[in-house]
């Protein structure tokens, strides 16, 4: 028995990884998140995903090149695709380079009201890839 992937393209590779990646942040964002929190005291909650928050940022920047380089060679122009992906790509380096460092430090520092803020962009910017990834699934699917 022979086996037939003709179906398996770079196209359907990219639709794979990109699904991959809305449900790897989505699953982080709405069970994983909450849970620390819910299972865990507050501090020790907040102090173990500060150690996760840079890691999560930098493997969701990686795994989004994924799909942007399979659509690339693509017989048709994939050009809102591919930049959707690197731009949730390097949101998440910038995230994790530069806004987790500084809501650390405003949280050490006692400074609520900085820190707050940065959650508050962090979280927009986190909801903002998400529809990100989810447009790109949605056109990748069609």
């Amino acid at each position: 028995m022979e086996l037939d992937f003709d179906w398996f393209n770079l196209h359907v590779g990219a639709l794979v990884g990109t699904a991959l990646v809305f449900g790897g942040m989505s699953f982080f964002a709405f069970v994983f998140t909450p849970m620390v929190f819910k299972f865990v005291e507050r501090e020790d909650a907040a102090h173990f995903l500060r150690q996760v928050f840079p890691v999560y940022h930098r493997v969701i920047a990686s795994l989004s090149c994924v799909p942007a380089i399979l659509l690339i060679p693509g017989g048709r122009s994939y050009t809102p695709e591919v930049t959707a992906l690197l731009a949730v790509a390097l949101l998440n380096l910038v995230s994790a380079r530069f806004i987790v460092p500084a809501a650390d430090a405003a949280r050490e520092a006692g400074d609520q009201k900085k820190f707050a803020a940065i959650h508050r962009l962090s979280v927009i910017l986190h909801t903002g890839e998400l529809v990100a990834m989810l447009v790109v699934l949605i056109r990748l699917a069609q």
